[in-house]
């Protein structure tokens, strides 16, 4: 498997690319890239990883993510059926940090999107609807001639930094990449968590998946993520529970156990640990 650095086609007469996205689902592999990337996610849901945050990610998120920044958007298992007609769209807008150097960031008048782009070095996401004006005017970026998609782009990243509901994602800031060796353990980790969060996972077996002793894993886990590898399966697991608490009929001991958990003590544990409330809280807490 070759290192997961994506690298965005470049457009000679630009300094960023616009991009719109139409795919049955998001592609699935943790990666990053140079560039900074300000994306509108118009259809799909599933689950984010941004650095060492694992969270949602829903219609109308508009996420900001720092050059270096290791992502992920992988859809719901519902949006790999064959027969499934669910579709994930996406606009995005990339570029270079050096590409809004000091004669663009360092004006008096921009000091507030030198600060953004500082805090997207962890993430940054504001949850918006399809009547947003931040939404709105980022759905227009694909239409737009060259000089107005780059005018949009200062004016969107100028509401996103005046917006007090954006939020930072990740505890880490990311400038510099992982070494391709080890961004190549971690994405086949994660893919193996996805692959089978709902059955017994022991240590043992994600340490052979990353090829290292079981001491060696634990010591490279918590080095990259900043988390224990129990407490990341946790999470994960936790936010597919979310999800069937919300949308299925099943029972709160159903759903635990489908979610990998053979105890209902230890699933309502980490549960309330993880979200704050108690799987019962969460569900009325939903449906307020």
């Amino acid at each position: 498997m070759k290192p997961l650095l994506f690298k965005v086609p470049v457009v000679d007469d630009r300094s960023f690319r616009v991009e719109q996205d139409n795919l049955p689902h998001f592609y699935g592999k943790l990666h990053f890239h140079p560039e900074i990337q300000l994306t509108l996610i118009q259809q799909g849901e599933g689950t984010l990883i941004v650095g060492d945050k694992i969270d949602r990610f829903r219609r109308y998120d508009i996420l900001l993510l720092g050059a270096n920044m290791p992502h992920v958007l992988r859809s719901d298992p519902d949006y790999f059926q064959a027969d499934s007609v669910r579709r994930s769209t996406s606009v995005s807008i990339l570029f270079r940090p050096e590409q809004l150097d000091a004669s663009v960031l360092g004006l008096p008048e921009t000091k507030h999107l030198k600060l953004l782009l500082q805090e997207a070095r962890q993430g940054v996401r504001l949850r918006c609807n399809e009547d947003d004006p931040l939404a709105k005017h980022l759905e227009t970026l694909p239409g737009l001639r060259p000089f107005e998609q780059f005018m949009s782009l200062l004016r969107a990243l100028d509401t996103l930094a005046t917006n007090p509901d954006r939020e930072v994602l990740s505890i880490t800031a990311y400038e510099q990449p992982r070494r391709p060796d080890d961004h190549r353990r971690l994405e086949q980790v994660f893919s193996y968590i996805f692959q089978h969060y709902a059955s017994p996972v022991s240590l043992d077996d994600v340490a052979s998946v990353a090829n290292l002793t079981p001491g060696a894993f634990c010591r490279f886990f918590r080095q990259h993520t900043r988390k224990t590898f129990s407490h990341l399966l946790n999470e994960v697991r936790i936010e597919h529970a979310c999800r069937h608490l919300r949308e299925s009929k099943q029972t709160i001991s159903q759903i635990a156990f489908g979610c990998g958990y053979t105890n209902l003590s230890n699933f309502n544990r980490q549960f309330k640990e993880i979200t704050g409330l108690t799987p019962g809280e969460y569900i009325r807490s939903y449906h307020l």
